[in-house]
C-alpha cells in the first residue's frame, strides 16, 4: 500500500497575490518532472489546496491538507518553495507527519525561504 504522510497548513498573503499564486501552482503542476509522478496523481494532490473566493479584511489564506505518499512529499514542498520565492512577503506554516510517529516536521515560510525543522 505504501507509506503516507499528512501535510496540512496555510500560506498567508494579500488578496492581490491569489491570481499570481494560482498561476504558479498551475505551471508547477504542469511542468514538475523532478520525480516520477503520474499526471493523475499530481491532479489528485492539487485538490488539497483550498483557495478562498472571498476574503475577510486584509489577509488571504490559502490552505493545504492531504495525505500523500511519502515519496511524493517533494511535489508539495517544492511547490511551496516556488510560491515563497515569488514574493518575500508571503508567509506560511505547515505540519508534516505520518501515523507511525517517524516523521514530525514543520515547514515555515519566511522572507522567501522554506525553513524545515523537526517537531517533538
Amino acid at each position: 500500500m505504501g507509506h503516507f504522510v499528512s501535510i496540512r497548513g496555510w500560506i498567508e498573503c494579500e488578496e492581490g497575490d491569489i491570481i499570481f499564486i494560482k498561476e504558479i501552482m498551475d505551471n508547477f503542476c504542469r511542468n514538475y518532472t523532478k520525480h516520477f509522478i503520474k499526471e493523475e496523481t499530481k491532479k489528485l494532490y492539487q485538490k488539497g489546496w483550498q483557495i478562498p473566493n472571498e476574503f475577510i479584511n486584509w489577509s488571504a489564506y490559502i490552505f493545504y491538507g492531504a495525505d500523500i505518499r511519502e515519496y511524493h512529499t517533494d511535489f508539495i514542498k517544492d511547490q511551496i518553495i516556488a510560491i515563497a520565492a515569488s514574493n518575500k512577503e508571503i508567509e506560511g506554516y505547515f505540519h508534516v507527519d505520518d501515523d507511525e510517529g517517524n516523521i514530525k516536521v514543520s515547514w515555515k515560510l519566511y522572507k522567501g525561504e522554506l525553513i524545515v525543522s523537526e517537531r517533538k
